[in-house]
């Protein structure tokens, strides 16, 4: 990755997080004008995002963005990038599943979004994989599935725990998110705990995230810092502690809180009252239910009313363990379904070269057979030239670097309806599927070339790599006939010199 690259990825991250209520739209194109020049398609992506998060400040639909994201994400083929991707779409459904009841599951999303991020292989950059995780613990948050969120934030905080002095001034920003976020899921979670009326239970987990202390600093956003401070109040309060100092709307339900833990229900709602579904601060939906509870408690009110709502909260935070476990469940089947797809891959895969082992081969010839009509084929033996020298002058890891080299050569050569595979050794074969008479042998001349004219010598100083092909064509119907007489060209090829095609 080039310098400029590298800083246009911290600039982007920058971006997105100004749009978040200072959005720099002249400064999104200037950057997406560059990263197209140089092709730098994760920029492009995260553009997207940072364009969708301006969208949401401004009420605007940023449905186009987010499938931008996506369509962008399955060309790089980036795990972490395209977990954040189906993230971020899953975030839209789950926000908008309080206004419709239609439209693709959140939680199916989230499921693939948790597996895609399982399947990441850890080289992949760190900043990407953290954005990833942080919107999947969001997701996980909204959906109610806190656990899941929990887990999924301490996964971002081990990412950037290991010193990366390249990016230091962007994990700062979003480790700052995961505070930030962590507080508030600490509060959603107390504040339903406290609405059923457990309120040991609620101040345990009010006083996990308490004992972090301040995490503010001056370089946080000042409404950030706002927010946390009047976060952290309000949790002091659910844990029955003396409370970090607050104003406004806040102390009123910070005071609501209070006096609702020490049974003072007049007090408690007239500040409930006072406080009014906005104290200045975003809070969290369980907190909001909180202060009507309490609001609801007020003397005087009916008390069957007051069981209707007591009863509709234990229901509430029920379903919502339920589904937690629904969704424990649903992430273990994909897990196991992805685990046996990978086995299926393994069973036919050449784990050296990434092309199909015999195995693989067999099934090709096999699917043949159940085809009809009257198609072409060729087939192409391939051996390596001087195979046994290459491993006895340079070393066997040299000579399977060769292979690896090679199964890439012959990977970019051929479509999807064909096959390449290695049977063993320094033994390759390619099918080429649909093909008229003069296409195998001008394909095979070009395998020959690639071959020649690769940059062997960056394996190993001094180092040369040919190989022999043997071709031959005819009807699928001939196909057995044609792996012979492929073989046979093969020695030909070999017999008459090596490093050339022969075909018939």
């Amino acid at each position: 990755m080039s310098a400029g690259h590298e800083a246009a990825i911290e600039h982007v991250y920058r971006l997105i997080e100004a749009a978040q209520g200072d959005n720099d739209a002249e400064a999104v194109e200037r950057a997406e004008r560059e990263a197209r020049a140089y092709g730098w398609e994760d920029v492009r992506l995260l553009l997207h995002m940072a364009r969708s998060l301006a969208c949401l400040e401004d009420g605007v639909d940023d449905t186009e963005h987010v499938n931008a994201m996506l369509d962008t994400a399955l060309l790089l083929g980036d795990p972490d990038l395209l977990a954040l991707s189906i993230a971020l779409k899953a975030l839209r459904c789950a926000s908008r599943r309080r206004l419709a009841t239609t439209g693709e599951s959140a939680a199916a999303l989230l499921v693939e979004a948790v597996v895609l991020l399982d399947e990441a292989d850890g080289t992949g950059l760190v900043l990407h994989r953290a954005n990833a995780l942080i919107e999947v613990a969001c997701v996980a948050h909204e959906l109610g599935f806190w656990e899941l969120a929990q887990e999924y934030y301490q996964l971002t905080e081990q990412t950037l725990t290991p010193p990366q002095p390249r990016w230091a001034e962007t994990i700062r920003r979003q480790a700052r998110v995961v505070s930030i976020n962590s507080f508030d899921l600490a509060l959603d979670w107390a504040s339903c705990l406290a609405a059923i009326g457990q309120w040991d239970e609620a101040a345990v987990r009010a006083r996990t995230v308490l004992a972090v202390g301040d995490p503010t600093d001056p370089e946080w956003p000042p409404g950030w810092v706002g927010e946390v401070h009047g976060m952290r109040h309000l949790l002091a309060t659910i844990a029955g502690d003396v409370p970090v100092p607050a104003e406004g709307l806040v102390a009123a339900l910070g005071g609501a809180i209070t006096a609702a833990r020490a049974g003072d229900a007049e007090t408690a709602a007239r500040l409930a009252v006072q406080a009014g579904d906005d104290v200045g601060i975003p809070v969290p939906t369980g907190t909001k239910l909180l202060r009507l509870c309490i609001a609801a408690r007020k003397p005087g009110t009916n008390p069957e009313a007051i069981r209707y709502g007591d009863e509709l909260a234990v229901l509430r935070w029920n379903d919502r363990l339920d589904r937690m476990s629904g969704m424990r469940d649903a992430i273990a089947v994909e897990r196991r379904r992805r685990d046996h797809e990978q086995l299926r891959r393994d069973l036919v895969v050449d784990d050296l070269t990434g092309l199909a082992n015999r195995r693989g081969y067999q099934a090709y010839l096999s699917g043949l057979g159940e085809k009809t009509g009257e198609q072409d084929y060729a087939v192409m033996m391939i051996d390596v030239d001087h195979f046994k020298a290459v491993n006895d002058g340079f070393g066997h890891d040299v000579g399977d670097l060769v292979l690896a080299r090679l199964g890439q050569i012959l990977a970019l050569h051929v479509r999807p309806i064909d096959l390449a595979a290695r049977l063993g050794g320094d033994e390759f074969v390619v099918i080429l599927a649909d093909v008229y008479t003069d296409i195998p042998a001008a394909r095979a001349q070009q395998i020959l070339d690639a071959v020649r004219s690769h940059p062997w010598d960056d394996l190993a100083p001094g180092l040369k790599v040919s190989v022999s092909i043997g071709v031959h064509h005819g009807s699928r119907r001939e196909l057995p006939a044609l792996l012979t007489d492929a073989d046979r060209s093969l020695y030909h090829a070999k017999h008459d010199g090596r490093g050339r095609v022969w075909a018939n």
